[in-house]
């Protein structure tokens, strides 16, 4: 069997496909369009252009997977910006009129079981915390002899955070602040209590990025996928320091598409690894995706 996942965040949609022999599943390619959705949100709504924007999106995606004759099931789905939209049935109808699709809507506490199981098909998460930043909510896990022990879903991620906090098209010292306090706020209201933890786990698309802008900011390999937490945080403050162009150009050269959300992405990483005092973060290749796949299609829990 080959099935195609959509996952339609509120920063990128991706389509991904997946070959399915036995317990093996093979990810064969993958497409993403920065879409922006959350930036089409306003008070609760998602706009006219920001639906015009993801039926757009979903109908060149659909005729991609409509091009392979191999692909026997296409499953769209969608978090955070879909999720919370007020007039969600209306972009669902809409879908469904103009493309005959039918979005899933993922909660955030299925989304971060997700992330968990996909993550665990590439690394070992037995013990310790993960998440997944998003644009538009940011998933937290707890884990304990592989087993998920408590989850939240805070509702701030890389793109929202970028449109709350963000006046310039970089963060100031200030702004960092306000952010770190809004994810330690949220993570103490949803009763995420603190405990040492050696690792986070990290995965998703700025978690990805933050790996990449590491590994070139300290000269690493790039198959590196470990951060030192205490070394990302000097790394966040040295750049707040630097002039626009700087930043701009370190970007550009290394994640151009994430060039306003790649530096919130990173301050809410960095407050997870400081609120669970964690030493390590190990970014996984495999996230919420590849646990859809693992748990909605295939029926596995870890």
């Amino acid at each position: 069997m080959i099935y195609a996942v959509i996952d339609i965040g509120s920063n990128t949609v991706r389509l991904s496909v997946y070959k399915i022999h036995g317990d093996k599943v093979t990810n064969l390619f993958n497409e993403k369009e920065q879409a922006s959705l959350k930036t089409y949100v306003k008070d609760g709504v998602l706009s006219e252009k920001g639906i015009q924007r993801l039926i757009e999106t979903l109908k060149n995606f659909k005729s991609v997977v409509d091009n392979f004759e191999d692909i026997d099931e296409l499953h769209p789905f969608a978090t955070a910006t879909i999720r919370d939209a007020a007039n969600r049935q209306e972009i669902l109808d809409r879908v469904k009129d103009e493309l005959d699709l039918d979005i899933e809507i993922i909660s955030g506490e299925e989304e971060a079981k997700l992330s968990f199981i996909g993550a665990s098909s590439s690394v070992d998460v037995s013990r310790g915390v993960l998440t997944d930043i998003g644009g538009g909510s940011s998933e937290v896990v707890i884990i304990d002899q592989h087993k998920v022990i408590k989850s939240t879903s805070l509702s701030v991620g890389s793109l929202s955070a970028f449109n709350d906090y963000v006046d310039g098209l970089f963060l100031s010292k200030d702004e960092k602040k306000s952010i770190d306090s809004e994810v330690k706020s949220l993570l103490e209201s949803n009763k995420m209590y603190r405990e040492d933890h050696d690792l986070l786990c990290a995965v998703g698309g700025t978690a990805r990025a933050t790996m990449k802008f590491y590994n070139e900011y300290y000269n690493e390999s790039t198959s590196n996928t470990v951060m030192d937490a205490s070394k990302l945080n000097d790394m966040i403050k040295d750049f707040i320091e630097k002039e626009p162009r700087e930043i701009l150009d370190a970007i550009l050269a290394v994640k151009p598409d994430r060039v306003h959300t790649l530096l919130p992405g990173m301050v809410i990483l960095n407050r997870l690894a400081k609120y669970f005092y964690c030493e390590k973060i190990s970014i996984s290749q495999t996230g919420v995706r590849e646990g859809y796949v693992y748990n909605k299609l295939l029926g596995r829990n870890n």
